[in-house]
């Protein structure tokens, strides 16, 4: 199993700063403090650049031994250099290439001084894992996090038995110029930048891993993809109750304060422009993906992925008139119509 967020698809480690206020009435929290949430971190990207690169096949053999399953995946999905069982001498040099790399070094020097260690992120990461193994006790939780740099081209991953991964290139914050190592590409573009940034590592592997625990939404319908993406909204809350709506809905602070005071009028562009049952992707993107603004017919100061906050309330009201309903009977209800029906959905005047 790999799941990952690659970033020439889909984006799923991008969130604005932390500025805004955290969403109000959420449900009141569970006690978790009896939960264990054992987690081990291990630092792949520290052994990778410490590899005696004179004598490159044992050392690559060596770091097999250490990571057997990641390293194989790293080599084959990540770094594209293939397998380690079989490596040419073309590929080896390719792979210890991006060891001797002065760039990918710099690079690598760069998340060495931003994360020296991870124990702020160790300690997020495991309160949330006590909230998800509180609500999914059926579903077995990570239990370990392996840290990468991937060159740009991964965020986080879930692998394994539920391994996850952090490419930590991708979280530098805004001193890092990512603009300078490929000038006008589209996942170094604004909108998507301002939020490679330590804030949003915990998400963005929560992200992955309801993902996972979710899959695909049940339909093509702009409500199918709401709801469904509403719904994993409503679970990363929960799993990170104290952490800012900025983040949960990978908004600006002015973005997030546009969609509480739009509410009501992106429910009735949905209406009115017939997109609510369209199933038309190049119609809805932009409402459901993370995108510079909401789309062509939308103010310019809207953000992209409206809809999904539009769907979380749908979900949020939802839960609020079943309180019966454990968080993890979400992954029952498949029917984007029953849930809008049953949450006598009314966005709110302001």
């Amino acid at each position: 199993m790999l799941q990952y967020s690659k970033q020439s698809l889909t984006i799923f480690i991008f969130f604005g700063l932390l500025l805004a206020a955290c969403t109000d009435d959420k449900r009141p929290l569970p006690d978790v403090s009896d939960i264990e949430a054992p987690l081990t971190i291990l630092r792949f990207e520290q052994d990778l650049f410490s590899l005696d690169t004179i004598d490159f096949a044992n050392s690559i053999a060596g770091l097999a031994t250490k990571y057997p399953e990641f390293a194989e995946l790293f080599s084959t999905s990540i770094l594209e250099a293939g397998s380690l069982s079989n490596m040419s001498p073309e590929q080896l040099d390719y792979f210890r290439g991006f060891v001797t790399s002065p760039v990918y070094r710099a690079v690598y020097d760069t998340t060495q001084m931003i994360f020296p260690d991870l124990t702020d992120t160790e300690k997020e990461l495991q309160q949330a894992l006590r909230y998800f193994r509180y609500y999914f006790p059926e579903i077995e939780a990570p239990q370990r996090l392996i840290t990468f740099n991937s060159a740009f081209n991964y965020a986080s991953i879930i692998f394994g038995e539920n391994d996850l991964g952090a490419s930590l290139d991708m979280f530098l914050g805004p001193n890092f110029d990512y603009q300078k190592y490929s000038p006008g590409a589209a996942i170094f573009s604004n909108y998507l930048v301002r939020t490679y940034n330590k804030d949003h590592l915990t998400a963005s592997l929560l992200r992955v891993l309801l993902d996972d625990v979710f899959g695909s939404a049940p339909g093509t319908r702009l409500l199918d993809e709401m709801v469904h993406r509403g719904k994993k909204l409503y679970v990363l809350e929960q799993l990170l109750p104290e952490t800012t709506d900025t983040v949960i809905f990978r908004t600006t602070a002015t973005q997030q304060e546009w969609l509480v005071e739009n509410e009501r009028n992106l429910w009735s562009h949905f209406l009115t422009e017939d997109l609510l049952y369209n199933s038309r992707f190049q119609d809805i993107r932009k409402l459901i993906e993370p995108s510079p603004n909401g789309s062509p017919v939308l103010p310019e100061d809207s953000p992209g992925e409206s809809a999904n906050y539009v769907g979380y309330q749908i979900v949020k009201q939802f839960m609020e008139r079943h309180p019966e309903i454990p968080l993890s009977d979400l992954l029952v209800y498949q029917d984007a119509q029953e849930i809008l029906e049953q949450s006598r959905y009314k966005p709110s005047r302001k």
